[in-house]
């Protein structure tokens, strides 16, 4: 039987990779908390505007693209893992923590070793 928590919360998470990957930030914000913090390898955000603005950033900066490989989804709490594509390093293993709550993301936790993008 389906839980409404954990589809509220995979619809969420689905919106959020879908939008950001075709850098479509409208439809991005459906589904961000106004208050959504959202802290990162690279940064910290606070808010719907900040996180949108750091999102954007990343996708005119340094994405190419976006593959999904696996999205694990239980009540409030998704973890996907995906590879960043850069044009300038091998794709990065990354994993995206969302927490979701009325709908909408509140809680953003990103990981990835950040050393190919630094040079290092």
């Amino acid at each position: 039987m389906s839980d409404p928590t954990t589809d509220a919360t995979r619809a969420a998470a689905t919106t959020y990779f879908e939008a950001w990957r075709a850098r479509d930030f409208d439809r991005l914000r459906t589904v961000l908390d106004p208050d959504v913090r959202f802290v990162g390898v690279l940064g910290v955000a606070d808010g719907a505007d900040d996180c949108i603005a750091g999102l954007r950033g990343m996708a005119e900066s340094i994405m190419q693209d976006l593959v999904l490989h696996a999205r694990v989804v239980e009540g409030a709490d998704a973890m996907t893992w995906f590879d960043l594509i850069t044009a300038t390093t091998p794709p990065i293993p990354t994993v995206n923590w969302s927490h979701v709550e009325n709908g909408l993301i509140t809680q953003i936790r990103v990981t990835f070793d950040p050393r190919p993008l630094l040079g290092g």
